[in-house]
């Protein structure tokens, strides 16, 4: 039987209000696509642009395979544990809104993040077998170390040995701290009663104690302890291997003992070397094959050395080239989908080292790939020599493109510069060597693209809106001082000036920085982010949440850094402003946006400067909810706190005029949403929670009616309108809508239990710690904090993340979202926002597109409201930060053409690529490979 799915006719992708059709149509025709190659290939990579829901096109791939499987076996999705919770709702969203319901009762799944649980899963019988099982990545590399597969060891080791009545009634005593298994222990019979019977009973006599195997609460899901594969290597290993298993546990004292501690100790030791070989064993023995694996964020394999990487790694044997040394999971899948949005970010060594992946997949039986595992090698290394010319063409390119500034840098606008040059038929050699270097590109890309088309699949967004706004781009960039007056973005861009009284610090950096050439200018980078994130990278403390390469912080140029260091010291010390002149423009910025009831994202790079954006942007919106309050209510500082309580408890007082209108609002929009029906009481609950904290009544309540607040006053408010034009009645009957329509069963529960657990506060600071969780306070200040505006970063917990980021894809609280790159993949923002501050860049241009693929997605508000995303990417002029941004931006387009771009951040090498000319977007477009189906 070959390998032949086909696309299931009954999935369908279009979901009213949630997708346009043009993009569901483009998914299904590239589900259809990777089905296709899929019968002759052993896998291939999608990597369609952030945004484009890559997700929903793998699991209508998995699905089609799950449910035409005749054997029932799993598709298995690997996914990183940062979206480890997204996977499964997306799979909950899919079943119920693209499947009729005869089909999606058919479908089950289920998670792992542990190896024995995944094991597990395969032992289950056809009728409990589940269509996915998500895996997280690390879980099969990281091993065996379950407390139950422990005491199968420890069981084995005392089979057939004599005598071990009285050593195994000692153990019982003890076999809960040993395994760490000290809540199963209720009756210490139990232990006795599991060494004495075989494993495949264990489940029977553990439920018959009063326990819960898996220590979840659930009985539903409880399985067989020990996997059937782990038992049957057990028994097939011969006695003597765990002979000094046994002899340690001989050791561990019948009765209280000084010694017992550090006899357990060594015990364990034993039983995790024991443990982590049978493993090995075990996964080698496995006969299983399985359909699909989908690996998520692929580019994490792009060092064969890692460990996943080395999961699905195999290596030809030197005695028979038919003979694998495997992997953990080489030979059990007989396809592989890779999903990563960054494929050019990687050298076309590491892109190829991506694809040799490929090679582990299952090359015997009816199913095999129609290429063979030699001819795939043979292709693969094909592809890896054209790429090689491919990069050499476009190194060519890039060194005689950097010459041109040395002629010409006049042009304000480089496209028409460009077109101008080719205009004129120009006889300069110069020009004449450059453009026949963009051949030899155009060709080496083309000759290439054969057969990189073949295994990577890639479509990029519109630059316009779909559907009736096709008209509107899909992003306006405001670079530099344009986050202060809004200008879109050319090529002749200015910088955010610095005032004179601040000057200092920047001009010493710069020169600390041209003094140590050869150097990343580590400090001149963090001072460019915030005065605080200078201070901390002088602390050398953890200053970043990135996965970038490792920054070598020396004290080269001490005397300027010191220097810095105290200026700064004594202006954060003394000055009632915010002076940091991007500070400063981002807090700015995003309290102006907040006023006009807009959300904002703002991304950083340093942890410092995350921490200072979130004190300074609440004070400034406390500081603007007192004076806008005293100035709308005609009362003094003092009283406006008691004043907007008072109006907020209108919404608590039944029966009044303003209360029931409000009341019969909610009742008339929410009437016709009838799955959130039983949900009413909560949502608007949440509403009413919302809208009666000061922050919204000042924004748009009509105050100077507040003597005499009634239906037209609501009716006022409710018809109010954000920057995006839409009015709070559209935004509330949008949520409604989002929750009827566009979320599953399980996703809606979520978003409503994540509103009703977020607590709004008030505009008292000394109530924070009532709405801010210790991982959200981070030892901070709390004094000036306010709930509008919240902070995630690596030290905040993955359950307070999730809420979070569940509550800012609502109307409602956190109104400003500041991160770091923990946000930056894999998660959705996009549903009520469009504006997006990069306060800080990465060296990687990828990681830009990354974030700002955070709210440009399908289905985003700028979908809805037919305006532009905003993407805000300030920086300082003529510092560091002028010239990391136009290095940035210029490895930005050269990535799409020498790809993965070996760079260097040293100031030396920076300042040539700062200076050179920017490479035509319409050029950029022309050399780059077109991978569309």
């Amino acid at each position: 039987m070959s390998y032949s799915y086909s696309f299931e006719n009954n999935i369908d992708l279009f979901v009213k209000d949630r997708i346009s059709f043009e993009d569901a149509k483009r998914q299904m025709a590239t589900t259809r696509e990777i089905l296709m190659r899929l019968e002759n290939q052993p896998g291939l990579i999608l990597a369609d642009e952030v945004g484009m829901g890559k997700t929903f096109i793998a699991l209508a791939v998995a699905v089609s395979i799950a449910l035409q499987d005749s054997q029932k076996r799993p598709v298995v999705v690997m996914v990183p544990t940062s979206l480890r919770d997204k996977w499964p709702k997306d799979f909950n969203l899919f079943k119920e809104k693209c499947l009729p319901l005869n089909l999606s009762n058919k479908l089950t799944y289920g998670f792992s993040d542990k190896a024995v649980d995944f094991l597990k899963f395969l032992d289950d019988p056809k009728e409990r077998m589940k269509s996915i099982v998500f895996l997280t990545h690390g879980a099969m590399s990281r091993g065996l170390t379950d407390g139950w597969v422990k005491l199968a060891i420890i069981k084995r080791a005392l089979f057939n040995r004599k005598d071990t009545r009285l050593l195994k009634k000692a153990l019982s005593r003890i076999l809960g701290d040993l395994l760490f298994l000290k809540w199963a222990t209720k009756d210490e019979n139990m232990w006795i009663d599991l060494l004495e019977s075989h494993t495949e009973k264990w489940l029977n006599i553990i439920r018959d104690y009063g326990v819960d195997p898996e220590g979840d609460n659930d009985s539903s899901s409880d399985d067989d302890p020990v996997p059937e594969a782990i038992t049957k290597v057990l028994e097939e290993l011969p006695t003597i291997y765990f002979e000094e298993l046994y002899q340690a546990i001989c050791n561990i004292p019948k009765k209280s003992s000084p010694y017992l501690n550090e006899r357990i100790k060594t015990t364990r030791a034993i039983l995790n070397e024991n443990i982590r070989d049978i493993w090995e064993k075990t996964v080698r023995s496995l006969s299983v094959k399985l359909p699909l694996l989908i690996l998520d964020e692929a580019h994490h394999l792009k060092n064969a050395r890692t460990r996943l990487a080395s999961l699905f790694n195999t290596e030809d044997s030197i005695e028979d080239a038919d003979e694998f040394s495997k992997g953990s999971l080489s030979g059990i899948f007989e396809r592989m989908l890779f999903l990563t949005a960054t494929p050019f970010q990687l050298g076309h060594h590491e892109l190829c080292s991506v694809l040799d992946r490929f090679s582990g997949i299952s090359w015997s039986g009816q199913r095999s790939p129609s290429i063979t595992l030699t001819e795939y090698k043979t292709e693969i290394d094909e592809l890896r020599s054209r790429l090689d010319k491919t990069q050499v063409s476009s190194l060519r390119l890039e060194s005689a493109w950097s010459r041109m500034q040395i002629k010409s840098n006049n042009s304000i606008d480089v496209d028409t510069w460009w077109d101008r040059i080719l205009d004129k038929g120009n006889k300069d050699p110069d020009i004449d060597d450059l453009i026949q270097k963009i051949e030899d590109v155009k060709s080496s890309v083309k000759n290439a693209e054969i057969l990189l088309k073949k295994y990577v699949i890639r479509h990029n967004k519109s630059k316009y809106l779909p559907g009736d706004f096709a008209n509107v781009k899909r992003r306006e960039n405001l670079i530099g001082k344009a986050i202060l007056d809004d200008i879109t973005s050319s090529d002749e861009i200015d910088g955010l000036s610095i005032k004179d009284n601040c000057i200092l610090p920047f001009l010493l950096a710069s020169r600390a920085a041209v003094l140590n050439a050869a150097a990343r200018p580590v400090f001149a980078e963090g001072l460019a982010s915030s005065y605080e994130a200078f201070l901390n990278t002088r602390k050398s403390k953890v200053t970043t949440d990135s996965d970038d390469e490792e920054i070598s912080i020396d004290n080269y140029n001490e005397w300027y850094h010191s220097n810095i260091e105290k200026y700064i010291s004594t202006e954060l010390q003394n000055s009632s402003e915010i002076t940091h002149p991007k500070v400063s423009a981002t807090v700015k910025k995003a309290v102006e946006l907040w006023m006009k009831g807009e959300k904002v994202l703002i991304f950083c790079h340093y942890i410092a400067t995350g921490k200072s954006l979130r004190q300074y942007i609440s004070y400034s919106l406390n500081k603007y909810i007192q004076e806008e309050a005293a100035k709308k209510l005609g009362c003094d500082l003092s009283e406006t706190e008691k004043r907007l309580d008072n109006i907020g408890k209108r919404f608590s007082t039944k029966d009044s005029q303003f209360m029931l209108a409000f009341e019969n609002e909610m009742n008339t929009m929410i009437k016709n949403y009838h799955s959130i029906k039983k949900h009413k009481d909560d949502v608007i609950e949440i509403i009413k929670r919302y809208i009666r904290t000061p922050s919204f009544l000042i924004r748009f309540f009509p105050l100077d009616m507040q003597e005499r607040f009634s239906k037209e006053t609501l009716l006022e408010a409710m018809g109010n309108k954000d920057l995006s034009g839409i009015t709070l009645r559209e935004t509330i009957l949008d949520f409604f809508n989002f929750l009827e329509n566009k979320c599953g069963v399980n996703e809606r529960e979520k978003y409503i239990g994540a509103l009703l657990d977020i607590q709004t506060g008030n505009i008292l600071s000394a109530d924070a710690r009532k709405f801010l969780m210790d991982d959200e306070i981070q030892n901070e200040r709390t004094e000036l904090l306010i709930p509008n505006v919240r902070l995630v970063n690596g030290d905040t917990k993955s359950e307070t993340r999730q809420n979070l980021m569940l509550t800012f894809n609502t109307p409602f609280y956190p109104d400003i979202l500041i991160t770091s790159s923990v946000l930056a993949e894999g998660v959705d923002l996009h549903l009520n926002c469009r504006f997006i501050i990069h306060h800080d860049l990465s060296w990687n241009p990828s990681t830009l597109e990354q974030r700002t693929g955070r709210i440009d997605r399908i289905g985003s508000k700028t979908e809805r409201s037919g305006k532009s995303i905003n993407v805000f990417i300030p920086y300082v002029s003529e510092t560091q930060d002028e010239k990391m941004y136009r290095v940035v931006m210029d490895r930005e387009k050269w990535f799409k053409i020498v790809m993965g771009d070996n760079y260097k951040a040293d100031v030396k090498s920076t300042d040539k690529i700062s200076e050179r000319i920017p490479l035509p977007s319409k050029l950029t477009e022309e050399l780059a490979f077109n991978l569309e189906i």
